[in-house]
């Protein structure tokens, strides 16, 4: 007798899930209180345009191609995207104006010359979210966190004695005003919290972790927009 598993919820967690669970042979539903999936990662209609609603940044395209691969199908087929030369732009009131290089020497130049921020300073910072990512993401990304397993494996227990290097002692703001001179690239460094509703001045700067995504690895963009992760899936 196949195992029925109910699923509450479509968006792009609740779709993976049903990948997976299907291939391996459940039977899913997925049940969803609004009139279309994806949750947050949605799109809006108006006046002839379309806009993207939720995240507007998109990293590890990998972790999506795989869920196509999983089904035995060719990603390319069903969705397509494209690295970013700019991850983001940086706007002022006071008129300031930065580019977010993907590549790391204009990033780093681009704020030495409009901030005169030493350019050292951003390789310092991006080798440090660096090591956090190395020393972390194998554990907390790639296992399950109910299971024993995880925090006791030999892996662990190497990341455990760098915990003084993690940033769990200090908040992410202490870190990055340590780390940067110019108030406005504390600030930069700072909203990286916000991609998970957290504090700045509150998390720990364990969190520095995320532009190590963003710039060492990599911003891309769907060629059809963001919404396009949810319907190529769905």
């Amino acid at each position: 007798m196949t195992k029925k598993v109910l699923i509450i919820g479509s968006g792009i967690a609740g779709i993976a899930s049903a990948i997976r669970l299907a291939v391996k042979g459940y039977a899913v539903e997925v049940y969803e209180a609004n009139d279309y999936p994806g949750g947050k990662l949605s799109e809006i209609t108006l006046g002839g345009y379309r806009f993207d609603a939720g995240p507007s940044l998109f990293t590890l395209p990998e972790q999506v191609d795989a869920l196509f691969r999983l089904a035995g199908k060719k990603p390319e087929d069903y969705f397509e995207y494209e690295k970013l030369e700019v991850a983001c732009h940086y706007f002022w009131e006071d008129g300031t104006r930065l580019k977010a290089f993907a590549d790391l020497n204009l990033f780093a130049e681009e704020v030495q010359t409009k901030l005169g921020e030493p350019s050292g300073h951003i390789r310092e910072a991006l080798r440090k979210s660096a090591f956090i990512y190395d020393s972390l993401a194998p554990l907390f990304m790639n296992r399950s966190l109910h299971k024993l397993n995880t925090w006791t494996n030999p892996q662990a227990m190497k990341s455990y004695l760098k915990m003084g290097k993690l940033g769990i002692f200090s908040t992410m703001n202490e870190a990055n005003k340590k780390q940067f001179n110019h108030p406005k690239l504390v600030q930069l460094f700072n909203r990286y919290a916000t991609y998970n509703g957290s504090n700045p001045f509150e998390t720990p700067a364990t969190l520095n972790i995320i532009p190590h995504l963003e710039f060492n690895i990599g911003a891309f963009f769907p060629k059809k927009g963001m919404h396009d992760i949810t319907m190529s899936l769905y």
